[in-house]
């Protein structure tokens, strides 16, 4: 079967001999010839396939192939993207039996352009209702983005403030976000429920409808009771586009089915086009196992062209820095970074030897309740397959909030766009519930204090309350990175005050027997620290700090 003649007319002939990796001033060898890119060459099927895998040992094995693994996968199999004759040859000498799901991806891309397109007629004509909160008719690109949350911000200015993350992306673009909740420029202490999108560049709902979830929020404000009351208690911070690099050659520039950021050689910059040329294709950091929990162990390659590349070490792409400092200044509850696809609702942990966690009563009760709504399966992480430095892996063990992966969807990284209406509101026997009541229910849960923890006390007005924590997470060869935890609020004009904020015992020391403490500070707004107290608090439990050196000298 040819491939279209658009993707013909995209995809360059050429093909690098080898590619260079500098790390620290050393050369690694170069890279293997790249199976997409000769899929592509020689007009060869790219396919979604189903492998069977019966035993744990046969889906471990598969994931040592380097093949492109789908967020897909059940007891007895994974899918995966297969490009061309390469990857069907190996799977054969390895042994593995397949069904086909899509035997043309790229056809499929262009039957979805089709339906898109008359979808968005159909709407326009008035045939069909736009039912998204937002009205949209069509996947956004980068740039309505970016326009979209500035106009958010401009239109409902106390509600929404738009902040631009520490770090631009590695082709030097801001990655930006947008925090809702009532008086939103007031340092309130609310707990913290944060969204993320399109870490991997080809799973487009993921940012769809983490953009959908601010757009509800906002035109339901006093208007529907549920929403009303968690803009009144909690702070919702969305991130759509974690990786838009990756985004925009998924979505603008031919190659749909880029899933990685563009880190072309580790430890430098790309330069200009680079990240889009053909030879390319296969390199960059998954973002999603690039975090420094158990950073470098299973479900995370150390090939430069596989798609779960962990990276040259943990943290060692701009865009997840910038995740992991969101969440270390935040006191982050709850946490839900979307995906595609599977229709599962993931919790940790990732990888099956670790155990379950110390909070696996409240996490498997939120994840049910949860896919109770959407429809999906609530289960561990590692029941689709053991995975590493995701997420999750960093800010549950950091932090002690709840950290949720969603995947979206049956069969696609990116369906036709009316998907996303039914991705959102639910459809046949989730009508009416979908992830947009899924969503609500990790909002009301960000909310409850038996889910997290209270510290309140007493303090002199305006002063800067800071509670922080330094540690070290562990990789999976044992290497400690530093880390810390750092956050900050306002004490009211009234001299009291409530933090809701995460446990100060990270889970790992809960697993381990022992306690940890927040070390709070109550400081001038000049930084100047006027008062020091250790503050010991539970899951569910609250505690009374009344800061009266502070008072006395402010």
């Amino acid at each position: 079967m040819s491939h279209p003649a658009r993707w013909k007319r995209l995809v360059p002939l050429a093909l690098a001999a080898a590619l260079a990796v500098g790390v620290g001033g050393q050369v690694q060898a170069a890279a293997p010839p790249d199976p997409k890119a000769e899929a592509y060459q020689h007009d060869e099927l790219i396919q979604l396939l189903r492998i069977s895998t019966p035993t744990a040992a046969d889906k471990q094995r598969l994931t040592t192939l380097d093949l492109d693994l789908a967020e897909s996968a059940g007891r007895d199999f994974v899918d995966i993207v297969a490009y061309g004759n390469h990857d069907r040859r190996l799977l054969k000498l390895a042994g593995f039996t397949w069904t086909t799901l899509e035997d043309d991806l790229v056809g499929a891309d262009r039957e979805r352009e089709a339906a898109d397109a008359a979808y968005a007629k159909a709407v326009a004509g008035k045939a069909i209702a736009a039912t998204l909160p937002s009205g949209r008719t069509a996947y956004r690109q980068l740039a309505d983005y970016t326009s979209e949350l500035a106009a958010l911000a401009s239109r409902y200015p106390t509600k929404v403030k738009q902040f631009t993350l520490r770090n631009n992306s590695l082709e030097n673009r801001p990655i930006r976000g947008i925090e809702v909740t009532r008086d939103v420029n007031v340092s309130n202490g609310k707990p913290v429920f944060l969204m993320l999108g399109l870490h991997h560049a080809r799973e487009w709902p993921s940012g769809e409808l983490t953009m959908e979830f601010a757009y509800d929020l906002l035109q339901n404000d006093g208007v529907d009771p549920r929403v009303t009351n968690i803009l009144d208690k909690a702070r919702v911070i969305f991130v759509p586009v974690v990786n838009p690099d990756g985004f925009n050659l998924s979505r603008t520039l031919g190659y749909e089915l880029k899933r990685k950021n563009c880190r072309i050689t580790n430890g430098q910059l790309p330069t200009a086009g680079q990240c889009a040329q053909t030879a390319n294709r296969s390199l960059g950091t998954d973002l999603n196992r690039n975090y420094s929990g158990f950073w470098g162990g299973p479900g995370a390659s150390t090939s430069l062209t596989s798609e779960t590349y962990r990276g040259a070490s943990a943290f060692s792409e701009p865009e997840s820095r910038n995740i992991q400092a969101l969440v270390s200044a935040h006191q982050v509850t709850t946490l839900i970074t979307n995906h595609t696809y599977s229709n599962l609702v993931l919790r940790e942990p990732g990888y099956a030897g670790a155990g379950p966690t110390p909070d696996e009563a409240i996490y498997k009760a939120l994840g049910d309740q949860m896919a109770a709504q959407n429809g999906y399966r609530s289960q561990f992480s590692y029941e689709l397959y053991d995975t590493t430095g995701t997420t999750e892996d960093w800010s549950y063990y950091a932090t002690g909030g709840l950290g949720f992966t969603f995947e979206h969807g049956a069969s696609s990284f990116h369906p036709a766009f009316s998907n996303v209406v039914n991705y959102y509101f639910g459809s046949g026997s989730t009508a009416g519930k979908g992830n947009r009541a899924a969503f609500l229910l990790a909002a009301e849960s960000t909310i409850n204090p038996a889910r997290h923890s209270v510290v309140t006390g007493s303090g002199p007005a305006g002063a800067v309350l800071r509670l922080k924590k330094s540690f070290t997470t562990r990789t999976w060869n044992g290497t400690q990175i530093p880390d810390v935890l750092d956050t900050t609020m306002v004490v009211p004009a009234g001299g009291t005050y409530t933090w809701h904020t995460n446990p100060s015992t990270r889970p790992t020391v809960v697993q381990q027997g022992g306690t940890e403490s927040w070390t709070l500070t109550c400081e001038r707004p000049t930084g100047q620290v006027l008062e020091t107290r250790q503050v010991t608090v539970a899951r569910g439990a609250s505690v009374t700090a009344n800061l009266t050196t502070c008072a006395a000298n402010f």
